[in-house]
């Protein structure tokens, strides 16, 4: 499964480094992969992140109280879902 995250940053690229360094052992402790950021149309960032069905949402509780102590400016705007055919019908 595709997950889709955009986040608006207003931060410095060393605050984004780290954020992109955050995001791989986020992904790396809950067996996914993620790459980005991307720029997108949309939102300042995106990330792309395969994971499985019954991980969704926990990298996000890792990762968001990370952003709160450290002080990061990035604000998640959304995030959307991609499935294969079959995902979807099983």
């Amino acid at each position: 499964m595709l997950v889709i995250w955009k986040a608006n940053f207003s931060g410095t690229a060393e605050q984004l480094e780290m954020v992109k360094k955050k995001l791989v052992e986020v992904a790396r402790n809950n067996d996914e992969k993620v790459d980005g950021p991307y720029y997108a149309q949309d939102a300042d960032l995106m990330w792309l992140f395969w994971t499985e069905p019954n991980n969704i949402g926990l990298g996000g509780r890792e990762f968001l109280p990370w952003v709160e102590e450290n002080e990061i400016p990035i604000e998640p705007v959304r995030w959307e879902i991609g499935v294969t055919e079959k995902e979807f019908w099983g």
